[in-house]
């Protein structure tokens, strides 16, 4: 059952949303519950907003920093 907000957005059951956060496990995303991803308790049931839930997730991902050119040329 989806769940239309007032800002466009849908809350979608958890079950979805983590099927659509690459099939990750219920125990993964518990620990994005502690970690500060949205998500609201109706019915004793967990929903997560779609659009906001997966833009918090890609604010998750973190680049390395580029290797130093000296560095890079002196590896080949």
């Amino acid at each position: 059952m989806h769940i239309p907000l007032p800002n466009g957005d849908v809350l979608i059951p958890d079950a979805e949303f983590l099927e659509l956060a690459g099939g990750v496990t219920a125990r993964t995303g518990n620990g994005w519950d502690h970690q500060g991803c949205p998500h609201v308790l109706i019915g004793n049931r967990k929903y997560r907003p779609r659009n906001e839930g997966l833009t918090w997730l890609a604010s998750r991902i973190r680049r390395r920093n580029p290797r130093r050119a000296a560095m890079a040329a002196s590896a080949t």
